[in-house]
């Protein structure tokens, strides 16, 4: 029966991405297709692989073991957030892309820019760089300022500032707008190189794909491509590689490189299938919580869990008695095994808050949230500007369908997005005028305009 049913899940994907295609509004930069193409690989494709190789690293780990009823109800409920999902965003976002008229139109927006962005950069990535070494020196040791939970088996920060932790994602926003800023010469490659260095040594994965999707997106939009060409095949190439050897190892190569403590790496390649990394075990995620969830638990999370959006941004060292995690909960998963690192994806969120029904709320809600953008950013406008603003927004998507709570879009926003609105700061600061006369009123000598002042300036010469 699970057979059958990956195969049925292989044959439905298909059909949607063919049907997708034909839509006019069908392009790389739509949310459909970066759901669908989040969904085809978690979903469709790594299953194959899990049977094929019988994946058990997760179960192992977590220790339980999931019913086929607990398979069934993966797949199927996987399967109904891409359909809410693909059709709520085509349905919100069902126009094509507007094309900036000219390329010459984004060499505009650049001489308008540099300044912003380099003062932007100058200003913050001195704080990114800091925060991205520190985290090496976590990475070699994650005890050292982090400790877990040990009723809810989260890590919570106890020696450290989450803000200042966070501040290293900075970096991969600055490092877009400067490659775009260098037109994405041999220079601006170089200082993408260095960027994902100092982003692979500290084991960070998301920020490094934040930077590959925009950096694709930007360029495919400045060169009016709907899909991909051989350079950005290329880029993803690269990034998959790069993507997968820090899944492997953490950063600790390279670290080493640069004579750093390499810490403690994830696991050896050998230990491992293809594709049986933690990091891609959605799958796996979901099924442990179709297991404990209502099953076990005896209730549903209503949801309850984006509490945690109003608790998060304050400071452990403010508030000592902070909760960990939601401040209200109805559950506890750890209580039903162990779930290390668990990203629980868009439609696990869905089970867990209300089972099928809460999958159609959560699915509606990001496809509405990242179709708007869509919507708002490419194709109510020709300029150049808004371009940049929605490459910044969508490359969060990918990380936020992985975890599929809306805490994680709201924690990496300040971060992702915010040094562009500096760099609008510092552009509406740059056009402003430096000097402006304003007449006397009670000076009757002054002339009580421009024009009249020139006049009398004329006459005493």
């Amino acid at each position: 029966m699970y057979d059958v049913l990956l195969i049925a899940s292989c044959v439905l994907f298909l059909g949607v991405c063919l049907a997708y295609a034909r839509h006019e509004a069908a392009s790389l930069f739509h949310p459909a297709t970066i759901y669908l193409g989040f969904h085809g690989f978690i979903f469709v494709i790594r299953p194959l692989f899990a049977r094929w190789y019988h994946f058990d690293l997760v179960y192992r780990v977590y220790d339980f073991q999931p019913s086929i009823a607990n398979k069934i109800t993966v797949i199927l409920g996987a399967n109904l957030a891409m359909l809410v999902f693909t059709g709520v965003s085509l349905l919100v976002a069902g126009r094509p892309v507007l094309a900036v008229p000219s390329r010459d139109e984004f060499d505009r927006l650049r001489r308008a820019l540099a300044g912003p962005i380099i003062a932007a950069s100058i200003l913050l990535a001195p704080l990114a760089i800091a925060s991205q070494l520190e985290a090496w020196s976590r990475r070699a040791d994650p005890y050292a300022s982090m400790a877990r939970d040990a009723g809810t088996g989260i890590m919570v920060n106890v020696g450290a500032n989450g803000w200042f932790n966070d501040a290293a994602l900075m970096l991969a926003p600055l490092t877009v707008l400067v490659v775009w800023l260098l037109r994405y010469r041999a220079s601006a490659w170089i200082v993408f190189g260095l960027s994902s260095l100092l982003i692979l040594g500290s084991g960070g994965r998301g920020s490094f794909v934040f930077t590959a999707v925009a950096l694709a997106m930007l360029y495919l939009l400045e060169k009016r491509r709907n899909w991909f060409d051989w350079k950005i095949a290329g880029l993803t190439l690269v990034s998959l590689v790069s993507f997968n050897l820090i899944v492997i190892d953490r950063g600790a190569t390279v670290r080493e490189l640069f004579g750093a403590d390499s810490g403690e790496t994830y696991t050896s390649a050998r230990d491992l299938a293809p594709l049986e990394h933690m990091d891609f075990a959605n799958l796996e995620y979901f099924e442990f919580i179709t297991y404990a969830v209502p099953e076990r638990t005896g209730s549903w999370d209503y949801f309850a869990h984006n509490l945690q959006i109003f608790t998060e941004p304050v400071p452990r060292a403010l508030w000592k008695d902070k909760p960990v995690g939601s401040p209200v909960k109805f559950f506890e998963l750890w209580d039903y095994g162990t779930p290390i690192g668990m990203t629980i994806s868009l439609p696990g969120a869905g089970w867990m808050s209300l089972g099928y029904v809460g999958i159609v709320i959560q699915a509606a809600f990001f496809a509405f949230l990242y179709g708007l953008v869509y919507t708002r950013l490419l194709t109510q406008s020709q300029d150049p500007l808004p371009r940049l603003a929605y490459v910044l927004l969508a490359a969060t998507s990918l990380v936020v369908f992985r975890d599929g709570i809306l805490l994680t879009l709201l924690r990496q926003l300040p971060f992702y997005f915010g040094p562009f609105l500096l760099v609008l700061a510092f552009a509406r600061i740059k056009s402003r005028p430096t000097s402006r006369w304003v007449p006397d009123p009670s000076n009757t000598d002054n002339p009580t305009s421009p024009v009249e002042r020139r006049r009398e300036l004329a006459r005493r010469a």
